[in-house]
Order: C-alpha cells, then structure tokens, then sequence
C-alpha cells in the first residue's frame, strides 16, 4: 500500500513539473518578445503576417486558451492518476480481506470500549458465535475477570507504548468450556493514523495444552513412581542396619539445603541447577544401598570391627554401585539412577584421597558423593546407634570443622557451617517424628 502511494504521488508530481514548464516556457517567450519589440519594433512583423493587424486582440485569447488546454490536461491527469490509485487501493484491500478470511487464526478489530469492528470466519469457529451476531458482542464477554484483568493491562500498555505485544496466553469462558489462547496485539488507526482500538490474532492452543497438562500429569506420575522406586530399594538396605530410624528421611533433607546453599554461594554454583538438587534430594538416599549384601553379624555387631571385617564392610560401596549399574544399564537413556551410583560408590572417598574404595582424591571424587559425605557423617554422628550414644550438634560441627580438608571438601564445610542451624532443625524435625512413631507403635503392640 505504501509502494501504490509512492507510485500516485510521483505521477501527481511530474504533472505538476509538466504545467510548470509550460508556464515557465510562454512566460520566457513573452518576455523575449517584449525584449524584441523594444529594440527593434518595426523588424518583428510575421505577427501580423499569420494573424492579421489585430493581433493585440487575438493575442490574450490564444494564451487563454492555451492555458486552458494545459490546466485542464493537468486537473484530467491528476483526476485519472487518483481514480487509478483509488482502484488499486480497494483491490488491494480486498486481497486484504481475502487474506485475512482465509487465514486459520481469528482476526478480529475491536474499539477501546471491546466491541468488536471486524473478525474473520476463524475467529466466529472458534468463539462459536456467527459473525453477525459477534458485530453486537464485546470482547470482554468470553472472560471471566482475572483474564480480562490481564488482557486489558496488556491493551492499555499497547496503546500506552504504541508497541504491539507479539504473544500473551489467556483463557475464554465458552459456558463452561474452557479455551486456552494465544493472542497478539496492535493499536488499529483509522485513515489519518489516529488510534481507534485494537487488532490482532487470536490462536486456539485448547489441544496443544491438554497434551502439555496430559503430558505433565505423565511426568509427575513417573517422577512419583521414580521416587517410590527409589526408596523402596533404599529401605531394603535401612531395614537391615537397626537404628537408623529416619535416617534416610534426614540424609535428603541435609542434601537438599546443603546443594541450595552450594548453588547459591560457592565457587561450583555453575554447575548446580534445580534438576541438579530434585536429583541428588531423592538419590541421595541409595548411598548404602549395597549394605543389602552385608553379613548381619557385622552391621549389628556391638564391638569394634577387625580389619578383615571392616573390609567386608567397605565392599557395600561396590555391591552398591555395581547394583545400580545394572539397573540402569536396562534403562534407556539418561537415567535417575546414574547420581545414584555415583554417590554409592563414592560417598565413603575422602578429600585427601584416603579413602574407599578406589582412594580418590579431591575433585576427583563427584561432587555428589562429596555433599552427602558431609550429610552422613553429620547423621551418623548425631544420631544414636545400638554401638554409641549420640553426640551434641556443637560437638559434631566441631569434629566436622576439624576435618576440612582431610576428610571433606573444604568449600562443602564452608556452605555446612553457613547453614547449621538449618541442620539442626532437620535434626530435631526428624528425631521428634521418630520418636512420636515408636512410641504409636508401641501402643498398637500392647493392644
């Protein structure tokens, strides 16, 4: 449309150079003529000659005439240019129209109050109301109150900026149906260029969100049963080590602050995002999954191990991790369990690399199994077992503090001791839980 203006106003243009010249044309010879008759009035006759000797009164008709001849050219010209544009301008439009009938998005034009101007026969399939009885509704009239809240903010920042606001999500009330839809928006002007309302698209996504809410009530199941599989295997190995009570319940709360705080405030942030923690939170708790395979003379025994028997103890990070290389090597894909592994493997590695089972040292050892070393020594520590009493949060800090360094990466002591005070409130949460369980089962046997 701009290109047909362009094209009218250059043609309207060189009409005008064209009367122009004229005028400037007869207006030199005139004077020329004038110049010869003041020099030399008797030489100049072929005047008189062609019109006779009333040339003086022939003379200002013909000028008249041909002025005549050449305005009115001109006013014809200009006449049939604007008629031509005129028509190119309404086809144009009307290609307009065709297009915007046959598109598959509804198009709608609407004032400032929200009724509406125009809509094509998408927009009538998808509200479900024939166009001519749209001419007679509002906007508002397929919304409940908080989306039209939100899409009348939006208009009014259009019309506030004068900038169109490409795509926003809303919902249209359709007697109870509800239609998921994207939109688009724009100020429409009339033909001086004055805002009028508002024009834009309007997308049905009603399917493709019932397929993303189907999808995510899939994934949350999965993720359900994900969980539940994952401590049901790690409760075979709790069930075997007496007096670990809520141990597990603890380890993935104390991962779970303790990979907060790391994302928030440490070196290694980078590589620590929210799937990273909802992992570690629910693998956290496989880390003795391999004590499955541990004699029970050994997990229960009061006294001090032997060497021999504490090397039999030290295989439960292999059975561990071995076990759930085979699950996951059944699994296709990127899979849960891999943190899991990693973690059972190496949860009892030390930061100066005097550890087990493959004596990794500093870095080497996975970030994963480097947080839940400091959780399950922090539990074990502060928890009672059938071989010793437990000890004081202070005191646990305190040996934890000692063992920078040597034991445990530096940094993960750093974000441990920033945030003990939320370690012991885990601590009493879970210890409290614990205790109110037992004494209801305890109850229920004496029944």
């Amino acid at each position: 449309m701009n290109k047909l203006k362009k094209r009218m106003g250059n043609r309207v243009d060189m009409a005008d150079y064209m009367v122009l010249t004229a005028i400037f044309l007869g207006a030199l010879y005139w004077a020329l003529e004038s110049l010869l008759n003041v020099f030399s009035p008797e030489e100049i006759s072929f005047y008189q000659e062609i019109f006779g000797s009333n040339i003086s009164d022939v003379w200002p008709r013909l000028i008249v005439f041909c002025l005549f001849l050449m305005f009115g050219s001109h006013v014809q010209f200009t006449i049939n240019e604007r008629n031509r544009a005129l028509e190119a301008l309404k086809e144009s439009e009307e290609k307009y129209r065709t297009i915007l009938e046959n598109i598959e998005e509804g198009y709608y034009e609407i004032d400032f109050e929200g009724y509406f101007i125009f809509v094509n026969d998408s927009l009538s399939k998808i509200l479900g109301v024939p166009k001519i009885d749209l001419r007679f509704m509002n906007f508002w009239d397929f919304m409940d109150e908080k989306n039209a809240g939100l899409i009348n903010d939006i208009f009014l920042e259009c019309r506030r900026s004068g900038n169109p606001i490409k795509a926003f999500d809303c919902e249209f009330n359709m007697e109870g149906a509800i239609l998921f839809i994207e939109a688009s928006a724009s100020l429409l002007q009339d033909s001086k260029g004055l805002p009028i309302g508002y024009r834009g698209v309007l997308r049905d996504r009603t399917e493709k969100k019932k397929m993303e809410m189907d999808l995510l009530e899939s994934y949350r199941k999965v993720h359900e049963a994900r969980s539940a599989t994952i401590l049901g295997l790690a409760k075979l190995a709790e069930y075997r080590d007496e007096g670990t009570g809520t141990h597990l319940e603890r380890i993935r709360e104390y991962a779970r602050i303790l990979t907060v705080q790391l994302a928030e405030n440490s070196n290694i942030k980078d590589r620590i995002d929210q799937q990273y923690i909802d992992d570690i939170y629910q693998s956290s708790i496989l880390h003795d999954i391999g004590k499955v395979g541990t004699p029970d003379a050994l997990l229960l025994k009061p006294g001090e191990l032997t060497e021999e028997e504490f090397d039999v103890i030290k295989r439960h990070t292999l059975m561990g991790g071995n076990a759930l290389k085979a699950i996951e090597f059944q699994i296709e894909g990127k899979s849960f369990l891999a943190m899991g592994k990693e973690i059972a493997y190496n949860h009892h590695e030390k930061w100066d690399g005097s550890g087990y089972p493959r004596g990794l040292k500093g870095e080497q050892i996975p970030l994963s199994a480097r947080i839940i070393a400091v959780a399950d020594v922090y539990d074990a520590l502060t928890t009672k077992r059938f071989y010793k009493e437990a000890y004081s949060h202070a005191k646990a800090k305190s040996m934890i503090m000692r063992l920078k360094g040597q034991h445990f990466d530096p940094e993960i002591v750093e974000a441990f001791v920033a945030i003990e005070a939320e370690f012991n409130r885990v601590r009493q949460e879970k210890l409290s839980q614990e205790t109110a369980f037992t004494r209801q089962r305890v109850r229920a046997v004496g029944r």
